[in-house]
């Protein structure tokens, strides 16, 4: 049975959703395509994900009450619908245990130098399943109170980064490259907010949610780009384009450089990102964890959820510890991501063809 959230938790699970990961190296790939010329790119990346969040979000309050799963089956059978399903099973299966592997990696180099992948991951999994067993609406509660720290402790944080630069770096404010570049660099902006796709494994009920449902939607996904903005030109700011470029880490290594002596306890900065950013890498990887299992648990419907989630969790082990370095699982993640297109726009603009056209069948 499906659980139904409010329209402010469907913001926050986005949030959370999004804001994960891809932050902490954001600002390198960004810089590195279009250099002080990123917001601009940024801008145009949050313009069209908003276009395809209204889409996905459309489609689940034209089909009320349903899921991708039911409204797919009933548009277009269970045939291509399985297929759809397989794209986003592997899809979110894949993002969420590559995330784990690679914030385990970014963990063991900052704080627990000694302490083996395996346990980080086994213990980052381990509350991801006791979050996941709790199902929608406790993963929901999760991330609005996890989400309204870690939005407090960013603004807080890149304000004072954004302090410590100087506005030397960021010039020229409309960059140096050609109008294709900014375009073509939609590739890699984009690529942070995939996490939108998870809005097909919330079901919209008319009772809990009415129309503002779109306006919570746009508002928080113009809010992450607008975070986004933030965050890349305060690194900029301090690092510089051409200092920014050599760092993988790049949000952390800018971090690192700040030293406000008159925040005394609070002087090193990235002790309090650490903490904020794992929470939302916790959040990330519960709710496609959480997509994961649902749709899963849509196939086998005699199996207990919290059986299917045990078991989702224990390949979600296995799988992040395949990759034999960071770069290798760095590649997956990105290779992986390419099935996005697909997620957020391909399946669900097929989906509301179909819709339409059923619709304009049984008018006439």
């Amino acid at each position: 049975m499906n659980q139904y959230v409010k329209n402010r938790q469907i913001a926050f699970i986005l949030f959370n959703s999004i804001v994960g990961y891809g932050v902490m190296n954001l600002p390198k790939n960004t810089a590195e395509k279009v250099g002080t010329g990123s917001w601009i790119t940024l801008l145009i990346s949050t313009a069209i994900v908003i276009a395809f969040t209204y889409l996905l979000i459309y489609l689940g309050y034209t089909h009320k009450n349903k899921t991708i799963y039911e409204y797919s089956e009933l548009l277009v059978g269970k045939f291509i619908t399985s297929i759809f399903m397989t794209i986003y099973i592997i899809y979110f299966f894949i993002i969420f245990s590559m995330i784990t592997r690679l914030s385990c990696e970014v963990i063991k180099l900052s704080v627990l130098i000694k302490t083996p992948i395996w346990i980080l991951c086994s213990l980052f999994l381990l509350v991801a399943y006791y979050a996941l067993v709790n199902k929608l609406k406790i993963i929901a509660r999760i991330c609005e109170i996890y989400g309204f720290f870690i939005i407090i402790a960013y603004l807080i944080i890149f304000f004072l980064i954004s302090t410590q630069g100087s506005l030397i770096n960021v010039r020229p404010l409309l960059g140096s490259e050609n109008i294709g570049t900014y375009f073509k660099a939609i590739s890699v902006t984009t690529i942070p907010f995939l996490g939108i796709a998870l809005l097909v494994t919330i079901p919209i009920n008319k009772k809990t949610n009415n129309k503002k449902i779109f306006m919570y939607t746009a508002s928080i996904i113009a809010f992450i780009g607008i975070l986004y903005i933030f965050v890349v030109e305060s690194c900029i700011s301090v690092m510089g384009v051409a200092g920014i470029v050599y760092y993988k880490d790049s949000l952390l290594a800018t971090i690192r450089r700040i030293d406000i002596s008159w925040l005394q306890f609070l002087s090193r900065l990235d002790g309090l990102f650490l903490v904020a950013w794992i929470m939302a890498v916790s959040c990330t990887i519960i709710t496609f964890a959480y997509g994961t299992t649902f749709l899963l648990s849509k196939y086998f419907k005699n199996i207990h959820f919290s059986v299917i989630a045990f078991i989702v969790m224990s390949l979600a082990f296995i799988m992040s510890l395949i990759p034999k370095t960071i770069d290798n699982a760095s590649k997956i993640l990105l290779y992986i991501s390419y099935l996005g297109i697909f997620t957020i726009g391909v399946i669900p603009m097929i989906l509301l063809i179909v819709t339409k056209i059923k619709k304009t069948t049984l008018k006439s």
